[in-house]
């Protein structure tokens, strides 16, 4: 799809289960630019036994965005499109290869991370204490090191140029996740607090995180 040619009257429809997960920052990016979408939200039922089934999706995984009947898969494709198509890219190639680089190294910060949040959830069973130290920690201190530079870099409060991109709203998202799991997070993180203050404040953004279906 050329971003270029995608008119105003582009109707949007965007597949994922009732969760925030893979699919949040993507509806974040609608509630940020006041675009309608189409929020379809699929049960694992409905998944399993028919839209999995009939082949619907390009690579039989969710989230998929609709676009005018072009479906879009992979949550940062489509993050990325919505971005540029809305002007939360980056404000020039040079800040787009930043907004990249920033969520690419998240894809490789966060998985690492499943086995402290799964059993903390009781999702798992191993030792909680084990993966506290051994795990998190030690990876959530480098890669928030990471993002302390660009915000001090950025001299803004956001973490790439002068205005909010879509790698504050992973970063935020993920902050409010892992804070709901253990309140103390960011503690020794003061400026990865204010950052996420920050873009929670946003009023688009704020007003769609208080009206969303509680997941």
């Amino acid at each position: 799809i050329d971003c270029t040619n995608v008119s105003a009257m582009t109707k949007y429809t965007l597949y994922y289960f009732n969760l925030r997960a893979r699919a949040e920052v993507v509806r974040q990016l609608f509630a940020l630019a006041g675009e309608p979408f189409e929020d379809v939200r699929v049960t694992f039922e409905e998944w399993e036994n028919t839209i999995k089934q009939r082949g619907e999706m390009p690579f039989d995984a969710l989230p998929v965005l609709d676009v005018d009947g072009t479906k879009i898969a992979q949550s940062m494709a489509i993050a990325r499109f919505l971005a540029r198509k809305f002007g939360y890219a980056g404000k020039s190639l040079y800040e787009q290869s930043l907004v990249d680089s920033i969520a690419d190294q998240y894809a490789d910060f966060y998985p690492p991370l499943s086995p402290y949040r799964n059993t903390l959830l009781g999702l798992d069973n191993q030792d909680l204490e084990k993966l506290l130290l051994a795990d998190l920690r030690p990876q959530r201190d480098e890669f928030f090191g990471y993002l302390v530079r660009f915000l001090r870099q950025s001299g803004s409060g956001f973490l790439v140029g002068q205005s909010v991109t879509f790698a504050d709203l992973l970063i935020a998202e993920h902050v409010t996740t892992f804070k709901s799991i253990d309140p103390h997070y960011v503690r020794e993180w003061p400026e990865i607090e204010q950052h996420w203050a920050k873009i929670r404040a946003i009023p688009n953004l704020a007003k769609w995180i208080s009206e969303r279906p509680k997941t």
